[in-house]
Parts: C-alpha cells; structure tokens; sequence
C-alpha cells in the first residue's frame, strides 16, 4: 500500500511538472584565494562580491498565465533565501504581477566582465552599472515587493514597482515616493532607449529621487554601445553628486571580445575635494580551441572615485577551462585599493595588494 501510495503521488507530481513546465535550475560560483597579500598573506574561500561562496538553485513553474520562483542558496553550510521569491500572474498578454521578493530584469544595463568575474577590486561597476534593475536603489536589498509591467506594443515596456511593503508596512502616500517606475522601448534594428525614476530615503526633509536613461545601440553586428546617466532630483541628498554619466561598450569578433567601460562623476562646487570623479576600465576576452578562456582588464580611477589621494590602479589576467556545465580557472590579480570581502592590511592605502583566486562555477 505504501508503495503504491509513492507511486501515485510521484505520477502526480510528474504530471504536473509536464503540464505546468516545473523545472530546477542552478547557478553557483566559488573562489578559493590560494593567496592574497598586503602587509600579510592570507588566504580564503569566497565568492566575487566578498561573501562565502554561492552555491544556488532555483524551482520554478510556469503556466500561461500563472507562475512561481523560489532562489534557494547554500551557502556556508546554510540554507537561505536567495534574490527571488515571487509569485506571478499574467492577466493578458499586456499586463503582468509580480509580488514577493521580485527583480524585474527586461531593461537591465550592465558592464560585468574581466574581475567582475573573479574577485573584485574595491572600484569596480558591473551589473546594472548602466541602468539599474528593477527594486534595487529604492530600498538597497529589500526588494520585498510588487511589480505591475504592461506592454501595450510590440516592443514596449512600462512598469511600476514599490518595495520594502512587508518590512515597513508603509502609508500609501510615503510609499509612492519610493517607488520605481519607468518604461523602454526597443526600436528594431537600432537599439533600446529606456528611463525611469527611483525613489530614494529622505535624508534632509524631501522626497527625492534618481533619474537613471540610457540608450543601447545593437544596430552593428557585434557592436553593443550602452549609454546612460544618472541625475538626482535633489544633490544635496545625494552627497553633492550632480550626475553620473555611464557608458559600456563590447565588441565580438570571432574568439575575441573588447569590452571598455567609463563613468564621469559631476559634484557641486561645495563638495570637499575636486568636483569630478571618473572610472575607465578596458578587457578583453579570448576564447581559445579546447574549451580554453584568456580573461583581461586593467582600470584606472582617480582620487575622487576612488576615495584615495593618488587614485587607484587595478589589472587581472586569468585563464579558464570550460565545461558543458561549469568551468574552473585562476587568475593573478593586483589593486592599488583592495578586494570584495578580503580586508586585506596595508599600512600604505596606496601599497599593491594581490590575489591568487581559483574560480569554480556551475550552471544547470
């Protein structure tokens, strides 16, 4: 009877997996820094933004109208909620809502490549460096909450989203100046243009908020040129910063891809120190016969974005070997500042620290 009772539930569960297309999906990464060295040498097991490293799953289902996503991380020996949690229902083909814990990614813009990758300098921009995710800045990561998207034609994208609703339990008219909300468009054949406001904390006694647009051009083959900007609507809030200008860029050819990335930082002239930060990182990646991968970048930022006196200098090269589902790899990598998580002591801020990671990553 039992046994029976086993097989019936595992027809149902089968059967609903087929008809409502549940599957199990996985990403994970991890680095081992064999060593690293400012004043001391340490070494560590982490993960490119400086926590342990990220061994993940997702379990979806999915329907024509109805859906779910649960993340799940393993992280150092436990197991805790990872970046989605939401479930959501398309009423039409229009208009769709997403509630829980949801990253809305259609329009996203990032500049991730070279150590992004690997183990991060202290300066460095990557994901959503162009323009930011959807429940990101409004709340920083309390992304507890709905997304209302619409798509009345082909190629447009609008939508709306308030965060931190659990955790705060907010008045309707506070948590209307936190939201997010903006809109994209895909021109074909050209490229993306897309906009939006996102609601931040009031620090002095006004609501405010960043203005983020960009514009990607896809027209050329192999081009890909990501232009965008950030403007608050009160810089007094914003620590004096004007704007921030962005811009990515990545040309494929063959086994060779380019990748450049800059921003501009304009402060008021009240702001202490110069009134112009920069950033300017250049990579390259080569993919090589037998599953081989040569990874490179080299970035400069100076004293303001780098929060340093003389500026920072950063490089990495790295070589990776590719599997169907994952890689392993190691990388030298040197910072005039220093590494996501590894805190490594030097005596001199401006002094050369360095990494030697081994990168493991999976993917199912």
């Amino acid at each position: 009877m039992k046994k029976a009772v086993l097989v019936i539930a595992a027809l149902v569960v089968f059967t609903g997996f087929t008809f409502a297309q549940a599957s199990v999906g996985a990403w994970g990464r991890g680095l081992f820094v064999a060593v690293a060295g400012g004043d001391d040498m340490v070494t560590a097991d982490t993960a490119s933004w400086g926590d342990a490293p990220r061994v993940g799953m997702t379990v979806s289902g999915t329907s024509d109208n109805v859906g779910f996503q649960i993340d799940i991380n393993a992280d150092n020996g436990a197991i805790a909620a990872g970046d989605q949690q939401k479930i959501w229902v398309k009423l039409f083909d229009m208009l769709t809502i997403q509630i829980g814990r949801v990253f809305e990614d259609s329009l996203r813009g990032s500049a991730g490549f070279g150590a992004w990758n690997w183990q991060r300098y202290d300066v460095i921009e990557g994901d959503s460096a162009i323009f930011m995710r959807v429940s990101r800045l409004n709340r920083d990561w309390d992304p507890t909450n709905v997304v209302i998207s619409l798509a009345p034609v082909e190629g447009a994208f609008i939508f709306l989203s308030m965060s931190g609703l659990i955790a705060a339990t907010p008045m309707l008219e506070d948590a209307l100046p936190l939201g997010q909300y903006g809109a994209g468009y895909t021109i074909e054949g050209i490229g993306q243009i897309r906009a939006q406001y996102i609601g931040q904390e009031t620090v002095i006694d006004e609501d405010w908020g960043i203005i983020n647009a960009a514009f990607k051009l896809t027209m050329i083959e192999g081009l890909i040129v990501d232009l965008g900007a950030d403007i608050p609507s009160d810089s007094d809030q914003n620590g004096l910063k004007l704007m921030r200008i962005k811009l990515y860029g990545s040309y494929a050819m063959d086994a060779l891809t380019i990748h450049v990335y800059g921003d501009v930082d304009l402060y008021d002239e009240a702001h202490v120190g110069d009134d112009l930060g920069f950033l300017a990182r250049l990579g390259v990646d080569y993919n090589m016969e037998g599953g081989i991968g040569i990874n490179a970048d080299v970035s400069y930022a100076n004293d303001v974005r780098a929060n340093n006196d003389d500026g920072s200098i950063s490089g990495m090269v790295g070589v990776t070997m590719g599997f169907s589902n994952g890689l392993v790899g190691i990388a030298l990598e040197i910072t005039t500042t220093n590494f996501a998580g590894l805190g490594l002591v030097k005596a001199n801020p401006d002094d050369i620290a360095f990494c030697l990671p081994i990168r493991l990553e999976y993917w199912f």
